[in-house]
């Protein structure tokens, strides 16, 4: 099951490390590519990074 308040708080770190990036690369000058494309690909692999380490997922409680 994937929790949801995870899933917003990862998103919203990975979209916060985006901006940030935005704003160094406009600072240092570099290229419209550069400013469109690489935010895009810090979420996508942030977030499959994240998927793929199960952040997204609940803790299950063990039942005894």
């Amino acid at each position: 099951m994937v929790s949801k308040a995870r899933v917003v708080l990862i998103m919203l770190l990975l979209l916060l490390v985006a901006i940030g990036l935005i704003v160094l690369l406009v600072s240092a000058g570099a290229g419209a590519f550069w400013i469109r494309t690489a935010p895009i690909a810090v979420l996508l692999i942030g977030g499959l990074a994240a998927q793929s380490l199960g952040l997204f997922q609940k803790k299950e409680k063990k039942t005894e």
